[in-house]
């Protein structure tokens, strides 16, 4: 059956998916199929192609020579924390762009630092996704408010499917990596430590989240003043017992030991049944000096690895429109404002329900 391709977009030459094979990859194909005329090239070990557009790169993505195999001048996405940061600066420095996905503060902020470091013709983006993305100009939008002297960002993951083993392995492994919660003072804490309750949905109950270390570049940079803004992240899992056995599991100190065990632990829960409901939902606050909250932003859609993805071939195009002059390190926000985030997803997830609203104003449904 023939794929529809929206021609407009017909100008985004060559996209290459490292670790294009998984849950996420796997749908961003599917989109770039159906909403572009690009060439799809995925770099994996164990590659394969669906379509006659998508070719097979099989490559060690930390070999010493992988740089050289991506083609010069590609849009370059990274889907897998096993590419190299020096992969990144390559890309740029050649006159490429290079999409970063990870949630990882530690790895999102290497990246960064290479790509500035080395310059180039080309583009690098990080936070690009849902969670960092998404929640990055939602969080962006709310730090403007004035006054703001705190954001906290609360999100919802729903586990009513199973997500990919990457992904899964990520947040497991995620509950032994102290973070640093920036401020007027930098404090290093363990993940669930910080804890605190969301309205994750319009007229429900709020429910419980526990704090956990998300890339955060760009939220800051756009508030436009120079006091320093905290930025706080936290997770609930829904159904919202799997957050409390998560929050009891790391307040006995086993943050680390399930870390070490994330592999075995991933093939046991994908093949326990799914529980909870398939959704993604993000709450963030922007809070005055005194914590009082000033203004917050919701929203409510369907499974993340779509939203993800949507969100991923959004930036793809922003970053090849050529509209801004830009070079070198970026994140999402120099890219993309809230309001073209909205309409990217409803335009590229037209089945999909999504809700925004905030507590003082009625929002939209898509």
């Amino acid at each position: 059956m023939a794929r529809r391709v929206d021609l407009a977009m017909d100008t985004l030459g060559m996209i290459v998916l490292i670790g294009g094979t998984g849950d996420v990859g796997n749908r961003l194909v599917s989109l770039l199929l159906d909403h572009t005329a690009a060439s799809v090239l995925v770099v994996s070990r164990r590659g394969r192609a669906s379509d006659d557009r998508v070719k097979t790169l099989r490559l060690n993505i930390a070999a010493t020579d992988a740089a050289a195999r991506i083609p010069l001048g590609a849009t370059v996405v990274n889907l897998t924390e096993a590419t190299p940061p020096s992969v990144a600066a390559d890309v740029v420095r050649a006159g490429g762009n290079f999409l970063e996905t990870s949630a990882s503060p530690d790895y999102v902020e290497l990246i960064r630092q290479e790509v500035s470091a080395n310059g180039g013709a080309g583009i690098g983006v990080v936070c690009v996704g849902a969670a960092p993305g998404l929640s990055t100009l939602i969080a962006a939008d709310a730090a403007q408010t004035e006054e703001c002297a705190s954001i906290d960002i609360g999100l919802e993951l729903g586990m009513g499917r199973h997500y990919g083993s990457a992904a899964t392995e990520w947040s497991i492994g995620a509950l032994a990596d102290k973070y640093q919660v920036s401020g007027a003072t930098s404090t290093t804490v363990r993940p669930g430590d910080l804890r605190r309750r969301f309205i994750f949905e319009r007229g429900g109950r709020s429910q419980t989240a526990l704090g956990l270390g998300f890339a955060q570049q760009g939220i800051v940079g756009q508030t436009g003043r120079r006091s320093p803004l905290r930025v706080r992240t936290f997770l609930a899992l829904h159904p919202p017992y799997a957050t409390h056995l998560t929050g009891l599991l790391l307040r006995l100190g086993l943050g680390p030991a399930l870390a070490r065990h994330k592999r075995g632990l991933t093939r046991i829960l994908m093949r326990l049944p799914p529980l909870g409901r398939v959704g993604t939902r993000i709450a963030v606050e922007a809070l005055g000096p005194d914590g009082g909250v000033l203004s917050d932003r919701h929203l409510a859609a369907g499974d993340q690895a779509e939203v993800t993805a949507a969100m991923i071939l959004a930036a793809i195009r922003a970053v090849n429109a050529g509209e801004k002059p830009l070079r070198g390190s970026t994140t999402i926000v120099d890219h993309l404002t809230l309001a073209e985030a909205f309409d990217a997803l409803r335009r590229f997830l037209p089945d999909m329900p999504i809700e925004t609203w905030s507590s003082g104003a009625a929002g939209d449904r898509a």
